[in-house]
């Protein structure tokens, strides 16, 4: 069998062209036990040159935001913790508007038993939320961005001005210094500005490390008032 260190830089290597790899995948490559392609996963991640992600494994890039399909998979079990906070600042009979983010995404899956209402540009924030009969859910219109799954057109930031959100839910690439929150695309940062404007209450849900990492992409600054 190939030695461990040759087999983790071949790993590495073919991340470098694929967004992620399967263990199956490591372990048929390398015509060992899937075990044996686990501890490899584990080993890689451990040491911070990967991302474990549901059934393989992502490559760490240091200056990019993976996109949200690859998000997705990223286990994350301070994510899941995050988002049983944040739910609960969700109460009946209310209105919130929640943003397009993985960790948002985890927070809809709470809120089946809660009669409240539900607007969002997410599309898989939606398939979630409809699941269970409640909450009631809001898809805002407009083209579809396939990539990171979120709706976006002039007329969805029309429509978020009939609305005063008890509370307005937002994810983050980065905060910078000076308190900008970043996201990552204009389209994206157009649709929660509107919508922070719009809401009694803001929760940022992100993690510690957000707020020191160097990852860039649009910018905008909440509103102070």
């Amino acid at each position: 069998m190939i030695p461990r260190e040759k087999r983790e830089m071949q790993i590495m290597d073919k991340l470098k062209t694929s967004n992620w790899l399967s263990t199956k995948e490591i372990a048929d490559h390398f015509q060992m036990a899937f075990d044996t392609a686990r501890r490899d996963i584990l080993h890689l991640t451990s040491t911070g040159q990967a991302i474990r992600v549901h059934g393989g494994i992502m490559a760490a890039k240091e200056n990019d935001v993976p996109e949200f399909l690859n998000r997705r998979r990223i286990l994350s079990p301070v994510k899941s913790q995050m988002a049983k906070i944040a739910a609960t600042y969700v109460h009946p009979g209310r209105l919130y508007f929640i943003g397009s983010s993985t960790t948002l995404l985890q927070l809809c899956d709470l809120l089946g038993d809660i009669d409240t209402t539900i607007v969002t540009h997410a599309i898989d924030n939606a398939e979630h939320l409809m699941e269970n009969q409640l909450p009631n859910v809001e898809l805002l219109g407009g083209t579809v961005n396939r990539i990171n799954r979120y709706t976006y057109s002039l007329d969805t930031l029309t429509h978020l001005s009939d609305f005063i959100f008890d509370g307005v839910f937002i994810g983050a690439s980065r905060i910078t210094n000076e308190g900008d929150i970043t996201v990552m695309e204009k389209a994206d940062a157009a649709i929660l500005k509107k919508a922070v404007q719009r809401g009694k209450r803001i929760v940022l849900v992100t993690q510690n490390y957000k707020f020191t990492t160097k990852k860039t992409s649009t910018c905008y600054q909440l509103p102070t008032s």
